[in-house]
């Protein structure tokens, strides 16, 4: 077909992000439409929901949906500002992070530019390094716990650099999806000092930043200033529950800013988004106790699978990457009982599914029972 010649090779060819199942498709395909309870423990949301007092604000705004929003976001980037203590032109707002990402690649990479990851990670770093034409270069993280360590990162990028290969922009995840491991505080500010020496670019990805209790964990938000060569990545899909409004918020020095708020489309954040944004910053005091309860429900996790002999990876983030054999019969099988997890296949990680902790003991005791039968239904048929 001759149309084909016209398309880019790359978006043609580009391995597109692969997503969770969501439950309207698993109720259709699997329980023929039935009105059965599925519980989804794949995409990492906050299952504690939207707030009931920022739902209710939010039903009132429907009535001004038939305007376009507010493309400078003055009010949302405004409160933004005042809670996270940075000027606003150091603050670009996306629809996701992932939207973000892409115009961050897009203003800062050229064909040929080389960017440097752990291994494994959010898979969006790969398929945009794919798009333009980048080179995506990483050094795999080491079991049990999959840290982030500096001195690993300098080495393999010396080792690079000795090669004549140049490292543009090295990003990190941390927490890490899908092994839920950071980088220390400590660590992160040697890389930073490195990679500003060196004139490398470093995104830092903060998405799980508010659930995770370590004591020398990074604020990404209060070194951009220090470092002009650091992007933070936060996003309101997790804590906030706003997974399905899409809204992401990038920190960054004014010149990188400027040149993200010039390439993004008109209007890409609707303004249901901004107003729930704006709302739960307001109501912040009151997601915490959400996060509380993940951090809890994490450590009983954790013992339900030592109890049954279950490895995992220790996590600081609010999904647990848990290994085991034929990781992608047991993610079907849990299928079958209702229960969406994440085969971390997906993400670059065999033989691991990765799972949502849910802010409620029922949830996490539903999938741990599941777990536990459909484990041992493989045992006695081995």
């Amino acid at each position: 077909m001759w149309i084909k010649e016209y398309i880019d090779k790359r978006a043609y060819n580009l391995q597109r992000y692969k997503a969770g199942k969501p439950i309207e498709e698993i109720k259709r395909e699997i329980f023929g439409d039935k009105d059965v309870k599925i519980l989804k423990l794949a995409s990492n949301e906050n299952l504690a929901g939207v707030n009931r007092k920022i739902l209710k604000k939010l039903k009132k705004d429907l009535e001004n949906v038939h305007y376009y929003p507010d493309d400078s976001m003055y009010y949302l980037i405004d409160s933004l500002s005042k809670f996270y203590g940075i000027d606003s032109q150091h603050i670009s707002v996306g629809n996701g992070a992932v939207e973000l990402i892409r115009y961050i690649y897009q203003v800062l990479i050229k064909e040929g530019d080389v960017i440097f990851t752990p291994h494994p990670t959010f898979a969006i770093y790969y398929i945009d390094s794919n798009l333009f034409g980048a080179k995506h270069l990483t050094y795999d993280l080491s079991s049990p716990n999959y840290d982030i360590k500096a001195s690993d990162m300098i080495e393999k990028i010396e080792l690079l650099h000795q090669k004549g290969i140049k490292v543009k922009l090295a990003v990190i995840c941390s927490p890490n999806n899908p092994t839920g491991s950071i980088i220390t505080n400590s660590d992160l500010l040697e890389f930073l000092d490195y990679t500003l020496k060196n004139r490398i670019v470093v995104i830092l990805d903060e998405a799980y930043f508010e659930f995770v209790d370590h004591y020398d964990y990074h604020d990404g938000v209060k070194l951009v200033k220090e470092y002009e060569n650091l992007i933070v990545l936060r996003t309101f899909s997790k804590v906030f529950s706003l997974a399905g409004l899409r809204i992401g918020v990038a920190f960054s020095n004014p010149y990188i800013i400027k040149a993200i708020n010039n390439v993004r489309l008109p209007f890409n954040v609707n303004y249901l988004a901004q107003r729930a944004v704006i709302y739960s910053l307001q109501n912040y005091k009151s997601l915490l106790k959400s996060i509380k309860r993940v951090v809890k429900e994490k450590y009983y996790i954790y013992q339900r699978l030592n109890e049954m002999g279950i490895e995992f990876i220790p996590t600081f983030a609010n999904f647990i990457a848990i290994k085991v054999e034929d990781h992608i019969k047991v993610y079907n099988d849990l299928l079958l009982k209702g229960i969406i997890v994440r085969p971390a296949s997906d993400m670059n990680m065999g033989s691991y599914i990765r799972v949502t902790i849910s802010p409620y003991r029922d949830d996490n005791n539903l999938f741990l029972d599941a777990l536990k039968e459909v484990m041992c239904a493989r045992s006695s048929s081995g």
